[in-house]
């Protein structure tokens, strides 16, 4: 198993969508990239799948979704 991808690699690839996408192109995007079963993480080391990082990152305001669409949110995303 490999070592887990911070949230933010993620906010990456959506940044690279040009900051907002459906949702499903993002999981598509990343499986390719990240590989099917990627674990993220976030700076305090806790560990989500793809549809729990999003949760993650929605409550910290680093995104938002609705309606199936994933938009880049308020919050910056952390400098590692």
């Amino acid at each position: 198993m490999s070592e887990p991808l911070y949230g933010h690699d993620l906010l990456s690839l959506l940044v690279e969508k040009g900051g907002a996408c459906r949702v499903e192109e993002l999981r598509a995007v990343a499986a390719a990239v990240h590989g099917e079963g990627a674990t993220y993480c976030n700076c305090h080391g806790d560990s989500f799948d793809f549809d729990g990082v999003l949760a993650f990152l929605a409550h910290k305001g680093k995104i938002q979704l609705a309606d199936g669409r994933i938009a880049l949110g308020m919050a910056p995303a952390c400098q590692h």
